[in-house]
């Protein structure tokens, strides 16, 4: 019974991390995002549209982010406030296992005095 335990928790811990090894970094990249798009969402209220659209660019390729482009994100505004949304999926191929299709959506808000408007 107790090697039977054992080989359970050896088994779980190895699960997990073939799960941090193939999905870990897309989840890291999509918290990095949500940075990103405050950051955004920020320089677009207190600056101008352009400048955001040029930090975005900057962002991204400051953290290494290079399969998600500008073309994925949208900035527009709503009442006043700055929203900077960003949509991406990721198709992930783990061997042993069938692929994995991850959906990721990703926004902030701005208000015009520089404030981050909470959902």
């Amino acid at each position: 019974m107790k090697n039977l335990i054992s080989l359970l928790l050896v088994v779980g811990a190895l699960a997990g991390g073939g799960w941090l090894t193939y999905f870990g970094p897309y989840y890291m990249d999509s918290y990095r995002m949500e940075e990103i798009t405050q950051t955004v969402a920020l320089t677009w209220a207190a600056f101008t549209k352009q400048r955001a659209e040029t930090e975005l660019l900057t962002q991204l390729r400051d953290r290494d982010i290079d399969y998600i482009t500008p073309e994925h994100c949208n900035l527009k505004e709503m009442g006043g406030d700055f929203l900077v949304s960003c949509t991406w999926q990721v198709d992930v191929y783990p061997p042993l296992v069938a692929g994995r299709r991850l959906d990721f959506t990703v926004e902030s808000v701005a208000s015009k005095d520089g404030r981050l408007v909470d959902d």
